[in-house]
């Protein structure tokens, strides 16, 4: 029989992800629905960053909120049952995003209307008098300056391998001293990722966070929101994974000190220093 308990990480992956995306996606919809009177870039980037630290309180341990960090942590730092609870905790995720977006849309319904007749995509067929996109509330496009999605590759792998560096080195339990105050370094960390790197593409850094709010808006501004600017969508979906991947990869090579990485016992074991080995 299903538990509280045993529904717990699946419910706290789903409320935070759908707590991102409402404080997320929302903050976006004041700036840009506003003009940016009642918002601006600084605004957007610490909304973003405190609905991070804030899902982090829903469950101990905390949601990751994120498949690319949770597919990274089962690769890098497996844990037994881990990879069996990953479809439910993916699935939730996903489901989350969705949610959030509903939510943000009935909210700004009528002033998405008005700012934005037509419904229009940012590089979609449908151009707007105006040159307002409200698609992009809810899902992430690339910069009009980049040559190809080659670049928002690196650019979502760049961020996202920041954020799992950074993640790790929050966690690590030789920085607990250092790290009092963990959720507020959590913040800081989504905070100068947004402010440094977000610009290009809008720093999904988390397929859930796109996919999820990109698959509701199709409802609303039809198929295109996948196919436009080269079904940039791929972008945001797989890059994050890689990026966490790097990032794991880096911060365990080189700095991680403790057990349960297979990079570093890995690398511990190819310079002979084995837990099993006697001096």
């Amino acid at each position: 029989m299903l538990s509280r308990r045993t529904l717990k990480p699946y419910v706290a992956e789903f409320l935070g992800t759908a707590l991102l995306i409402v404080i997320g996606d929302g903050v976006v919809a004041q700036c840009l629905l506003s003009e940016y009177q009642y918002g601006t870039w600084l605004s957007i980037n610490i909304a973003w960053a405190a609905a991070v630290s804030l899902s982090s309180y829903l469950a101990d341990p905390s949601p990751t909120i994120n498949p690319a960090v949770t597919i990274c942590l089962a690769l890098v730092r497996p844990s037994e049952g881990q990879w069996k609870a990953i479809p439910g905790k993916l699935l939730a995720q996903f489901l989350g995003g969705y949610v959030g977006a509903a939510l943000v849309y009935i909210n700004y319904y009528s002033a998405i209307s008005a700012w934005d007749p037509e419904y229009t995509i940012p590089g979609g067929s449908i151009l707007s008098p105006t040159g307002h996109h409200s698609a992009g509330i809810f899902s992430t496009y690339p910069s009009t300056y980049f040559a190809s999605n080659w670049e928002a590759v690196f650019s979502e792998a760049l961020g996202s391998a920041v954020l799992m560096f950074g993640l790790l080195s929050i966690s690590d339990p030789g920085n607990a001293q250092r790290f009092i105050a963990p959720h507020l370094s959590i913040f800081l960390l989504l905070l100068m990722i947004g402010a440094a790197l977000g610009w290009q593409t809008g720093y999904a850094l988390n397929p859930a966070r796109d996919f999820g709010p990109r698959l509701f808006s199709a409802a609303i501004y039809g198929s295109e929101v996948f196919s436009s600017s080269g079904y940039y969508f791929v972008v945001p979906l797989f890059a994050p994974i890689l990026g966490c991947i790097i990032g794991a990869a880096t911060y365990d090579s080189f700095l991680y000190e403790g057990e349960g990485s297979r990079i570093s016992d890995a690398l511990d074991k190819a310079e002979g220093h084995g837990r099993l080995q006697l001096d």
